[in-house]
């Protein structure tokens, strides 16, 4: 599976979208943890109507998420949070403040 996540990080959409207060970028193997954590929490579980998931399966979904051609998952960055320059491509995981899913027909 490690390998696999590697793999997957490198095909991933690498497009991020950049406005005056956040930046969205693809959900990256790097942000399944603290992902992970979030989702944790029964209240956010209960409102996103997610069922808990192992570490592992969280690192599943994030591979079929990054492969799947009609879903886009974004990590909604706080441009507030970033350590240094901004830096496309890069996860940026300590501004990390949420994420949004786009779906395609």
């Amino acid at each position: 599976l490690e390998r696999r996540k590697k793999m997957v990080t490198t095909m991933a959409m690498k497009v991020s979208l950049e406005g005056k207060r956040v930046v969205l970028v693809p959900y990256m193997a790097e942000h399944v943890p603290r992902y992970h954590n979030w989702m944790q929490d029964e209240e956010l579980l209960q409102a996103t109507g997610s069922e808990p998931l192992s570490l592992e399966q969280e690192y599943e979904m994030q591979i079929s998420w990054t492969q799947d051609p009609n879903k886009q998952t974004f990590i909604v960055l706080d441009k507030d949070f970033i350590e240094g320059d901004l830096v496309h491509g890069e996860p940026h995981v300590q501004a990390m403040t949420g994420d949004v899913n786009i779906y395609m027909n």
